[in-house]
């Protein structure tokens, strides 16, 4: 089996950058296939106009290696070093180890050639575009925005990624101790806002109206939601509101700002962990599919040269603006 290898530099560094845009990715753990499979599509038509990428988790991973310019990398890192079975073991929730082995799933990033994450093609990016981690310091529960570097990108990763009560301990980033960016900011619209977007793609690993997050997912599906400690309590309480001022944020953006969505019509076949191999190839499948139908319509919200090849029947895109419901009429297949 092969490594995956960046397309060549001056690919991402020829696309044209719009100022003034964002794209912004849901975690969900393994749902996060859906993500990886939009963003190939993305990366197969040569489409990255986004001058600022946020996300948490998962949904941090997938933009480290769109913006990177990995295909299919992000897609090989859910499909095969999440389903290993040393992965995630329930039980372990007991032990210090935790439920699920973060420490396992990036030293392969680090030290597997077939895995390896080429963190220093981040730095070449630098001075045309932003990469922000959202991450939650575990004192006080606020959000921690981390733009990262080839020396720390993988820390930043992790510690977005460390689940309470799922990873013992959480990431020690600075004086900080950080854990999951999905318990302070699990859709950092506001944030994409605060740094000077003004049209927010924003990929979801839900359908667009489900309220309900994907962090609480998470543990129901592992039958630990009524064993939760108060300070776990706590967090989920933090990121519900959270949760919900975002989806506020999108259904009703400023003036001046238009949000797109893109979100499955019904709930993906994967789940948050212990998804069947199967579901995690359809559920990548269903989002290649979904990128590669929206691209003329992306390409005519950002003002941008539409592709010849394009396809004239691709499905309308849901546009959010201040005071107004869509615009235009929902995704559909």
């Amino acid at each position: 089996m092969n490594a995956v290898s960046p397309q060549p530099l001056s690919f991402m560094q020829d696309a044209t950058v719009c100022r003034g845009t964002a794209i912004v990715a849901e975690g969900g753990g393994q749902r996060g296939i859906y993500t990886a499979g939009v963003l190939d599509a993305f990366l197969d038509a040569g489409f990255n106009p986004f001058e600022v990428a946020l996300g948490a988790s998962a949904g941090a991973q997938n933009l480290s290696s769109y913006f990177i310019s990995l295909p299919g990398y992000a897609k090989r890192a859910i499909a095969e070093l999440t389903v290993s079975p040393d992965f995630m073991v329930p039980y372990r929730w007991l032990g210090k180890r935790g439920v699920l082995d973060l420490d396992m799933y990036f030293s392969r990033i680090v030290d597997d050639p077939i895995y390896r994450l080429p963190c220093d093609e981040i730095d070449r990016l630098s001075e045309r575009r932003r990469l922000v981690i959202v991450a939650t310091s575990r004192s006080d529960l606020s959000a921690t925005y981390l733009e990262p570097d080839s020396s720390n990108l993988l820390v930043h990763m992790k510690a977005s990624s460390a689940i309470p009560f799922l990873y013992k301990g959480g990431v020690p980033v600075g004086n900080q101790i950080l854990v999951d960016g999905g318990v302070a900011d699990p859709l950092p619209v506001r944030k994409a806002y605060a740094l000077g977007a003004r049209r927010i793609l924003v990929i979801r690993t839900v359908p667009g109206e489900d309220m309900t997050s994907s962090w609480r997912q998470r543990l129901k599906a592992l039958r630990l939601h009524r064993a939760m400690p108060s300070v776990m309590s706590d967090m989920l309480e933090c990121h519900e509101q959270a949760y919900e001022d975002a989806m506020q944020f999108i259904h009703n953006p400023p003036e001046g700002v238009e949000i797109v969505q893109i979100a499955p019509e019904e709930p993906l076949q994967s789940q948050v962990v212990g998804s069947r191999s199967d579901a995690l190839m359809a559920d990548y499948a269903y989002g290649f599919r979904v990128g590669s139908d929206l691209l003329e319509k992306l390409h005519d919200w950002l003002e941008l040269p539409v592709p010849s090849e394009a396809d004239s029947d691709e499905p309308s895109i849901m546009v959010f603006k201040h005071g107004d419901k869509a615009v235009s009429t929902p995704l559909s297949h």
